[in-house]
């Protein structure tokens, strides 16, 4: 297992040096095989990731096929808060990618939906995640309350907490946190520790708290980011305001 920490003087940095590592790994696994899959997470802790990502040259687009990590249910693609459209706009409006699958938040029986994209990625078996952690140490939208290191599915509707919903606010989606979802889908911890490499970014002072419950912490379900310390490979990449609280 291979757990790095990089704190980098501001996350515009931290998104190029990502994007870098990215781009190394891509073509890495490519020269094994014709195609690959990447699992994107959907925050603008991402922005200056996916900037970086969309302007490096020689990626090979056409061989990757993209997968997202949540959708809130009941959330239609043109929402301004759909992780759909954010990645759709900040991505894949720009890259030509094989396929970009999506979680239908629309979908009107959420467990059917989880099901059909398990089965997808269960398929495809992502080389790649790139991934957040919230506020609350969740992943995806896998929340303290409802997180299960055991948990069989790979995608699973879930009850979004009030510390999770809350950093939607923080995050400029919504305006109150009335507004915010209270049910999303969400792929699972099993699904992440299951891809062979997963890139993490995250900044800023609300995320503290939770980057050193994740590294200094112990592993465990109320960290549910904790267990990233049990992955083959995985790289946290910082801005000074989140790793401010590291010892």
């Amino acid at each position: 297992m291979k757990f790095e920490v990089r704190v980098f003087p501001d996350k515009a940095t931290a998104g190029l040096a990502g994007a870098a590592a990215a781009a190394e790994a891509i073509r890495e696994v490519l020269s094994r095989k014709d195609k690959m899959s990447i699992v994107f997470a959907s925050a603008v802790s991402q922005d200056a990731f996916l900037t970086a990502l969309r302007k490096t040259q020689g990626i090979p687009w056409p061989q990757i096929t993209a997968f997202h990590m949540d959708e809130y249910a009941g959330m239609s693609i043109d929402h301004p808060a759909s992780f759909r459209k954010f990645l759709r706009e900040r991505l894949f409006d720009h890259v030509p990618v094989a396929a970009f699958h999506q979680l239908d938040g629309e979908a009107a029986d959420p467990a059917a939906e989880c099901a059909r994209y398990s089965a997808m990625l269960a398929a495809a078996k992502p080389d790649l995640a790139i991934m957040g952690i919230g506020e609350n140490g969740h992943v995806a939208f896998i929340d303290p309350p409802v997180c299960d290191f055991k948990e069989p599915r790979l995608a699973r509707p879930v009850e979004l907490d009030d510390v999770c919903r809350m950093q939607q606010v923080h995050d400029g989606a919504f305006a109150t946190l009335e507004d915010v979802p209270k049910q999303a889908l969400s792929l699972t911890t099993t699904l992440f520790l299951s891809i062979p490499k997963a890139l993490v970014f995250v900044n800023g002072e609300h995320k503290a708290a939770a980057v050193r419950a994740t590294i200094e912490g112990p592993i465990t379900e109320d960290c549910p980011a904790s267990v990233l310390r049990r992955h083959k490979d995985a790289t946290l990449f910082l801005d000074p305001a989140a790793a401010a609280l590291l010892g």
